[in-house]
């Protein structure tokens, strides 16, 4: 139970960690690449959006159908059709802190069991919303991090 605790508390504080950190950037929206090879912070919060848009409704489909599959995406096609790079930062991060919200209480609701219901991704095989749910943090850790530093140099 602490587990799940600990990751939801994860979940909802990931945007305003986001936000906490794409606020120091004097201009977000005008970011370009920083270095050949790396993503700008708008870059990075773009792909977060696609990923996201893919990532956070399969827990929803875990748990509306038994051993649903899941189907991947490619989340930089995703990312270039959404044209989330072409919004300006607040409305995504507004977007993104709606999203997680509704995420967040949906997974507050539910129970012990329903973290271990599974769906078949069709690449990585048999997935539980607690494992689903645990990527999409460890994503938001791994690209929050990573827009720090970018900033930070």
């Amino acid at each position: 139970m602490e587990e799940i605790e600990s990751l939801i508390g994860r979940l909802a504080t990931a945007p305003s960690r986001y936000a906490a950190a794409l606020s120091r950037l004097e201009d977000a929206d005008s970011i370009s690449d920083i270095h050949d090879g790396e993503w700008s912070p708008v870059q990075v919060l773009a792909h977060v959006r696609a990923a996201n848009d893919i990532l956070e409704p399969r827990i929803f489909h875990v748990l509306v159908r038994e051993n649903t599959p899941l189907v991947a995406y490619d989340d930089g096609v995703w990312a270039q059709v959404a044209r989330y790079a072409m919004l300006p930062i607040t409305e995504s991060l507004e977007t993104m802190k709606h999203k997680r919200k509704e995420l967040v209480h949906m997974l507050k609701g539910i129970s012990q069991q329903d973290w271990q219901r599974t769906g078949t991704h069709e690449v990585r095989g048999p997935m539980s919303v607690f494992e689903l749910a645990s990527y999409v943090a460890d994503h938001d850790e791994e690209h929050i991090a990573q827009i720090e530093a970018s900033i930070g140099r």
